[in-house]
């Protein structure tokens, strides 16, 4: 019942917001109220500990002859690792809104509370049929608000055209669960030959496949609530990654599966590493940790791959959220870095584990797309500042680095306390080269921006501004996607315009008359 808890005070808070707003208050009591509400809501969840792992929810649908499968929650350690992450962002969101120009929006706030309750659904769903529900859900939600902020034509067709790739994703994983026959109803009921087809779905919902590299343009409040809907969409993939059984991929093809994966690690990871601000680089980052994340998978590492999930949030809100800098602050959160690099006793330690390691001739690509992801992590915090803290109210300039401070302080406890992920020594042998790695690259960067360049000013060849081969092809690829959805429309208009017209009648009783006729010639 905790949980419900959790989940009503998401929805109290987001009931208060809007009425504040409705009634056209000042925009101090949206806030006040939506960070009280996102407060309590996050302290509930530590309170989850005292019952884990339980189930939270079960409801038999009627009649059960017709609905042999229904929804169920269950809430364990590694769903309760997934929520806390998300349940800090969106409270550092909050907190961190009057430090950002665009961050007074008490629409935003709504919109960041409903997201992070309905991925909470997610991360307890115990059987694929609920999980498909939470992300038709979270689908809607995106295009709802993609669409109602959209002030270009193209923008609203490549929402389109990205809802319609995450649907995909959600067909193979129902496709997956249904030629299992009664495998909607448990993971563990699933077989060898639905592995690929989960893969698909969360590399589909997730982007791993570059195939959402066109939506760079995204509406305002791109830090706030787009941080938010950004990373919740894709964690809520990411745990299906924890939940299905290891060895769940048929050995013969898990070569092949893991190159793909390897390119679209390196792909996204230097792109990252090069992209000239952390939110036009957000895509990218997505990208990276997501083909991390399946690696652990495929490794038979669900612990792993749900420690990259977690640190997709952790650090991907702190690198999205940090605008107004300081050179101490960012001094502090550099020193984070080093929960990127599988260190023992870090976050980390669990992504190389795994009963099936990766193949000889991948893993030093592995190991150079994680360098570079670190590497941009910190290449990001040293930015030139967007506003100045000094300039905003004292309450603001304390409620800023607060919201940092979460964030910063869930990276130190998921590492000691809480899930079985916890003060793990990991392959040490593989952490040690990734940190020489990232130490070496470290040295030569300083060395270079002390003679003569500054670091924002060093330029990196591939950056987003520069096309590659591999962009072209993802960019033709989108403008096919395109030219088929405006086809599609096109035929649409044109055949509501022949019935809508005056001659509407007449088609539609030749439309009947021929499916009579043809429907004769089938009996005969």
């Amino acid at each position: 019942m905790l949980f419900f808890l959790t989940f009503g005070l998401y929805f109290v808070a987001l009931l208060a917001v809007g009425i504040l707003h409705l009634l056209r208050r000042p925009f101090s009591y949206s806030w006040l109220a939506a960070a009280l509400g996102a407060l309590l809501a996050w302290g509930s969840i530590f309170a989850w500990q005292t019952g884990l792992p339980a189930l939270v929810f079960e409801n038999v649908w009627q009649p059960v002859g017709l609905f042999s499968v229904s929804p169920l929650l269950l809430a364990d350690q590694v769903g309760w690792a997934y929520a806390l992450a998300l349940a800090s962002l969106a409270l550092a969101v909050i907190l961190a809104a009057p430090a950002q120009s665009t961050g007074v929006s008490p629409s935003a706030w709504i919109g960041t509370l409903g997201l992070t309750a309905l991925a909470m659904l997610a991360f307890v769903s115990a059987n694929p049929l609920t999980l498909v529900l939470v992300w038709t859900g979270l689908d809607l939600l995106e295009l709802f608000n993609t669409l109602r902020l959209a002030r270009q034509p193209s923008l609203s067709e490549r929402a389109v055209i990205s809802f319609g790739v995450r649907a995909l994703g959600t067909g193979f994983a129902l496709w997956a669960s249904v030629t299992n026959g009664m495998a909607l109803s448990s993971f563990g009921l699933l077989s060898p030959q639905a592995g690929l087809y989960f893969l698909l779905a969360v590399g589909l919902r997730l982007g791993v496949l570059p195939l959402h590299l066109t939506y760079r343009s995204e509406p305002a409040l791109r830090r706030g609530m787009g941080t938010v809907l950004r990373l919740a969409v894709a964690s809520s993939s990411l745990v299906l990654l924890a939940r299905i059984p290891a060895g769940l991929v048929l050995q013969g093809i898990s070569p092949f599966l893991q190159a793909l994966l390897i390119m679209a690690l390196l792909y996204g990871a230097w792109k990252w590493l090069a992209a000239p601000d952390e939110l036009s680089g957000r895509p990218y980052w997505l990208i990276g940790m997501g083909a991390l994340s399946v690696l652990a998978a495929l490794r038979g590492s669900p612990l792993g791959s749900a420690a990259w999930g977690v640190v997709l949030i952790l650090f991907g809100g702190l690198t999205f959220l940090y605008s107004s800098r300081q050179r101490i602050f960012t001094l502090i959160l550099s020193v984070f870095s080093l929960g990127l690099l599988s260190l023992p006793f870090t976050l980390t330690a669990t992504t190389w584990l795994g009963a099936a390691p990766v193949d000889w001739l991948f893993w030093p690509f592995a190991v150079a797309g994680q360098v570079m992801l670190a590497l941009g992590f910190v290449r990001h915090l040293w930015h030139t500042s967007e506003s100045e803290l000094a300039s905003l109210p004292r309450w603001a300039q304390s409620a800023y680095p607060l919201g940092l401070a979460i964030l910063a302080g869930m990276i130190v406890l998921l590492s000691l306390w809480g899930w079985p992920g916890v003060m793990q020594v990991g392959v040490w042998l593989v952490s040690l080269v990734v940190g020489s790695l990232f130490l070496v690259a470290l040295l030569i960067w300083w060395r270079i921006s002390k003679y003569g360049a500054q670091t924002e000013r060093i330029k990196l060849p591939g950056g987003v501004g520069e096309e590659t081969r591999l962009a072209r092809g993802m960019e033709a690829f989108a403008s096919g996607l395109w030219g088929l959805y405006r086809g599609l429309r096109r035929l649409v208009d044109f055949i509501s315009g022949l019935l809508e017209g005056d001659g509407g009648l007449l088609w539609t009783v030749l439309v009947l008359v021929l499916l009579i006729i043809w429907f004769q010639q089938i009996s005969l």
